[in-house]
């Protein structure tokens, strides 16, 4: 690293990102590119490095060799080190993947390209769509069925192999077997006192808690983060499998870092308790604030063009997987109470983002439900022009999840200067504490009395959306980055790098906005 009192060189893991072809990124992906963006903003030495499972050993490699998708949102690819070994091939990620009984996260999926060709077949009137809704059930189930039966059948084999007494640790505490190659030849990538920075999730590459326990053995310093405890200790949100595999590398994660980085207090605390209760010893932790500029520079006041779908009624925005914990549930139920008070004069719910596991039902009854579905719009393949759009049109945004390790849509909203409903659960009133309009995730009542205040006063709402856009300050990730290095090397430069939290005169001579961060609050 080039910073004053940093000798070290940081080796930045992109072992998530080397898979990742989908056309959109998930909040992770984003913080892994922010946070490398923010590093070699900083002049920081970085070189990027890969867990290969078939090698069983980490290898370096080159922007150029990751993704379209990831390439466009790194700034700077020149300035990372050429590669001192073989490329990555991005289907030996996938293959090796897809031959564990785990799964990429939910966003990773390629685009249908027969869905256009259903759609022809089976037609688009509502009794088509329950048609095709059917068969992504039955597809989901199918999905499921394979992995339960394949731990099933994993877990006999090695009962009858040990012996029925035999002493066998729970199916979440074992890892699969995978070779590790423990040469000199495996870490001569890194120096002793280098460190490998970790900001991805990595639970579902075989083998590669050995070979991050190799480094660390060879004086690697092991940095890596937790964005929450939710797998763990909310297992009844995923799939069995998932829990099962998450937690085993929790457990390793936390048992065999040198440093642990998380999201939030919130998060901190789940981590502690966590560890209280399993009986081993807490790692060193630091709390980053996520980055929430949005986009890379690029934003601007022009108009921006109307998106595919475009309500003709005043609308409300929801931007969120549909998952169980993000509480789509209440949306539902506020909906229809909004639906019975209101009758006509009842607005529109546009909700932005992909269906997770454990949500058929829900979105079986709002399709069927003829008092909401012609108010509840459910949109997932959105380009960001289109969720400017949505975020400048809306009547305001809302965030009723009942469990978060951050929650970035809230700090979203509030950038582009937008009312905020939001839950007051976890760790959400940490973005802003008094900015958004918060309520109790399990209050529907209070939920449609919010929103019937956004309809019915708007000088409310204009009072408000000045206060915000006068006061938040959206988080660069030049800062997060400056809050990773503090943690790695607390010598680092609080002058020029930034440590949150900032505060008055030393906020101001940290800072210098950008022209993105600028037309924010102009906006």
């Amino acid at each position: 690293m080039t910073e004053k009192g940093i000798t070290m060189k940081i080796w930045y893991d992109v072992s998530d990102l080397v898979g990742w072809h989908a056309r959109h990124l998930t909040g992770i992906q984003r913080t892994s590119i922010g946070i490398l963006n923010g590093l070699t903003d900083a002049g920081v030495a970085v070189g990027l490095v890969r867990y290969d499972p078939r090698a069983g050993r980490f290898v370096t490699l080159h922007a150029t060799s990751l993704p379209e998708t990831v390439r466009t949102h790194l700034r700077f690819p020149a300035s990372l080190p050429d590669p001192v070994a073989a490329p990555p091939a991005p289907q030996e990620l996938a293959q090796v993947a897809k031959k564990t009984a785990t799964k990429l996260p939910a966003g990773n999926k390629r685009p249908q390209r027969k869905r256009p060709r259903i759609k022809r077949l089976l037609g688009a009137d509502r009794q088509s769509e329950d048609v095709r809704q059917a068969f992504r059930q039955f597809k989901l189930a199918s999905r499921q069925l394979r992995k339960s039966v394949g731990h099933w059948a994993a877990s006999r084999w090695s009962r009858s192999r040990r012996g029925a007494d035999a002493l066998m640790p729970p199916v979440a505490m074992q890892s699969p077997t995978v070779r590790t190659d423990t040469s000199l030849e495996a870490t001569a990538f890194a120096a002793p006192g280098d460190v490998l920075l970790s900001m991805g999730v990595t639970w579902f590459l075989p083998g590669y808690a050995e070979a991050a326990a190799l480094a660390r053995s060879r004086g690697v310093r092991i940095v890596r983060m937790v964005y929450d405890m939710i797998p763990t200790i909310k297992p009844q949100w995923l799939e069995p499998c998932n829990t099962q595999a998450i937690t085993l590398w929790v457990r390793e994660l936390l048992s065999a870092s040198d440093h642990v980085l998380t999201i939030s207090e919130f998060s901190r605390q789940e981590i502690e308790r966590y560890c209280q209760e399993c009986r081993f010893q807490t790692p060193p932790l630091t709390v980053v604030r996520l980055g929430d500029v949005l986009g890379d520079g690029a934003r601007t006041a022009t108009p921006v063009a109307l998106p595919r779908f475009a309500p003709t009624r005043p609308f409300f925005l929801c931007v969120s997987t549909l998952d169980v914990r993000k509480n789509h549930r209440l949306l539902y139920d506020a909906w229809t109470h909004l639906a019975a008070r209101r009758g006509e004069d009842c607005p529109d719910l546009v909700c932005i983002g992909l269906p997770h596991v454990y949500v058929g039902d829900l979105l079986h009854e709002i399709r069927q439900d003829r008092s909401v579905n012609r108010h509840i719009h459910l949109l997932h393949g959105i380009e960001d022009s289109e969720l400017d759009w949505y975020y400048k049109n809306c009547e305001s945004t809302i965030y009723p999840s009942k469990y978060e390790g951050w929650g970035l849509p809230v700090a979203e909203s509030l950038g582009h200067g937008r009312m905020c409903l939001a839950s007051n659960a976890s760790s959400i009133p940490e973005i802003s504490s008094d900015l958004p309009e918060f309520f109790d995730p399990f209050d529907v009542h209070g939920l449609v009395t919010l929103v019937e205040r956004v309809l019915d006063d708007p000088a409310w709402v204009q009072h408000r959306e000045e206060t915000i856009r006068t006061e938040f300050r959206p988080t660069e990730w030049r800062e997060t980055a400056a809050q990773v290095l503090a943690a790695i090397d607390p010598s680092a430069s609080r002058v020029r790098l930034g440590v949150w939290p900032r505060s008055g005169q030393e906020a101001d001579a940290v800072r210098q906005p950008d022209e993105s961060t600028r037309t924010l609050k102009a906006a």
